[in-house]
C-alpha cells in the first residue's frame, strides 16, 4: 500500500477506528501511539553485487502496556500525518511500512497486506516480508556459495 492510498483511506473513514493486525487474530493494543513518521532511504547491494535504493514511509507504532483508552480514529491519525507533513514532507508515492514491537515481540517492519473496512472500524492486515536472495529470485539464478552464480 502506498502512502497516499494509506491517507485516503483515513481521509474517507474519519469515524472509524484504527486497527493493526499483525498477526491472525493479534492486534496492536488499544491506546496506542504513532510514535514517529519516518521518509526512509535506503541504498543497498545485494549478493549478485548490484546496487540498489529504494524510499519509503514507516510509521512507528508504540504502545506502553496500559489498556486505558480505546483505538485511535482515522482523523486522529491524519491529523498526526497532517502535523508531520507540515514539518517534513511525506513521501507519497511510497510504500508505507508499519514498526512495531513490544515486550514479547521483537520489533518489526510489516507491510500491509490487505484493509478490511467494517462498519465502525478500518483493520490493516499486516504482514513481514521474509527475505530473499534478489538475483535467485529475479533473474532465475542458482544462489548461495558454492553454487558457481557469483552470488556471496
Amino acid at each position: 500500500m502506498k502512502t497516499n492510498q494509506f491517507l485516503a483511506l483515513l481521509e474517507a473513514h474519519p469515524n472509524k477506528s484504527l486497527l493493526f493486525e499483525y498477526q491472525l487474530g493479534q492486534f496492536v493494543p488499544k491506546a496506542y501511539h504513532i510514535t514517529e513518521i519516518k521518509n526512509v532511504y535506503i541504498e543497498s547491494v545485494d549478493c549478485g553485487g548490484r546496487a540498489s535504493s529504494e524510499r519509503r514511509t514507516v510509521v512507528q507504532l508504540w504502545h506502553d502496556g496500559k489498556e486505558q483508552g480505546d483505538y485511535m480514529t482515522g482523523s486522529k491519525a491524519k491529523g498526526i500525518f497532517d502535523i508531520v507533513n507540515k514539518i517534513k514532507p511525506l513521501l507519497p508515492e511510497t510504500t508505507i511500512y508499519f514498526e512495531y514491537g513490544s515486550e514479547t515481540m521483537n520489533t518489526s517492519h510489516f507491510e500491509v497486506q490487505q484493509t478490511l473496512e467494517e462498519d465502525d472500524r478500518i483493520v490493516m492486515q499486516l504482514y513481514v516480508q521474509p527475505p530473499v536472495c534478489k538475483p535467485a529470485f529475479e533473474l532465475e539464478m542458482a544462489c548461495g556459495p558454492g553454487a558457481g552464480s557469483g552470488c556471496c
